[in-house]
């Protein structure tokens, strides 16, 4: 099986994770919308027994929602996301965007889309651009 790698913006943190993810959330939760500054969260999962870290472990910080089993942990220097363990720790919550390669997930769910915010529907609707578009 193939590993791939994933890390911060900055470099401080780097891990490498077996290519194989059992699922990708997209959630659109309040809590996940407000952690992430985003219209959703993309969260891969995958057993711990899979990932490892291979740099910065110790620059880690990790934010736990009080009550809730919702955790973000981030580079202390440059802020990304960065993978953290579930509360039994059997698994490693990824967040795809950390991922330098692209992944292999099994499922693809979008949930809690009743939460999901109006500016962010139909977003298949809304022109792209390859980069920045020409100030108009």
């Amino acid at each position: 099986m193939q590993k791939i790698k994933g890390g911060c913006l900055c470099g401080t943190v780097s891990f490498e994770v077996f290519n194989a993810f059992d699922k990708l959330f997209l959630c659109s939760c309040e809590q996940c919308r407000q952690i992430t500054g985003s219209a959703f969260a993309s969260n891969l999962f995958v057993g711990s027994d899979s990932f490892a870290w291979l740099s910065g472990a110790e620059g880690i910080v990790c934010y736990q929602v009080p009550g809730r089993d919702i955790s973000k942990s981030f580079c202390r220097v440059c802020g990304s996301g960065v993978p953290w363990a579930s509360g039994d720790g059997s698994r490693m919550i990824v967040p795809a965007g950390s991922l330098i390669e692209p992944a292999i997930v099994a499922e693809r769910l979008r949930i809690f889309i009743s939460e999901q915010p109006s500016w962010a529907s139909n977003l298949e609707q809304v022109p792209t651009h390859a980069k920045f578009p020409e100030p108009s």
